[in-house]
């Protein structure tokens, strides 16, 4: 092939303009931002059901890491139940409490165990699947904004409104992390379904005791004392063989 001797500048193109051209296309391309995370900047605790990995799994359709069980923690001094919905809550400690749930039947609600603490399991919640769960909690998204009067707006940023539960976000120590990456005294923030208006004790539904035996069994086998759940939780669920 004959060579082509170079022409010189173009004419009527602005020499420095050819220079940027061939500098820019030099460069280093630009990096493609990383996606957004999809794992919240907090952990599900539950206490409910949901201790059961296998519930998880059926409900959190959208990450299957959302039903890995990463820790058993506690919350000091909270008080569990199964409330007049026939579902399982929990009641903050005093002054930690709205109203209503310093009322006279939630004054009932005994001290749970001789360790004075609830138990739970934390997931690693994607958001999608944090936004199922909300639905199956029957969180009331048009609830209006709380104004921090009797509970801080950061553990407690919305009202219930006309939702069957609401949302806490409270720090908690893990008393056990199931894969050791972390040191169990490490203090984490944690999102805490309460029902703030049922606050009576009574019995559980009926299609409900199944379900919380298959969370006692699995929570259990990771680590939720036996003892505890004897003491606090087999006040309102009986055995399986009972």
């Amino acid at each position: 092939m004959p060579n082509i001797p170079d022409s010189g500048p173009i004419p009527g193109l602005d020499p420095t303009l050819e220079t940027e051209r061939h500098t820019q296309t030099s460069l280093t391309p630009t990096p493609v931002p990383a996606p957004p995370s999809t794992v919240s900047k907090y952990y599900y605790f539950a206490y409910g059901s949901n201790l059961s990995p296998t519930q998880m799994a059926a409900r959190c359709t959208k990450n299957p890491s959302s039903s890995k069980p990463l820790a058993i923690a506690t919350l000091p001094h909270w008080r569990w139940l199964i409330c007049d919905a026939g579902y399982a809550n929990v009641l903050p400690p005093a002054g930690l409490r709205v109203p209503n749930q310093d009322s006279e039947p939630a004054h009932e609600i005994p001290v749970s165990g001789s360790e004075d603490t609830v138990y739970g399991v934390l997931y690693e919640m994607d958001p999608r699947d944090e936004r199922i769960l909300d639905m199956y909690e029957g969180i009331d998204v048009h609830a209006e904004e709380s104004d921090g009067q009797f509970v801080d707006v950061e553990v407690r940023p919305k009202e219930q409104g006309r939702g069957s539960y609401n949302k806490w976000f409270v720090n908690v120590g893990a008393v056990e992390w199931l894969d050791g990456r972390e040191d169990p005294t490490t203090e984490v923030k944690v999102l805490v379904y309460v029902d703030e208006n049922c606050v009576t004790l009574s019995v559980p539904n009926f299609e409900y005791i199944a379900r919380m035996n298959r969370g006692i069994r699995e929570s259990v086998q990771l680590g939720v004392p036996q003892r505890w759940v004897d003491e606090v939780i087999r006040k309102f669920i009986p055995p399986e063989d009972s």
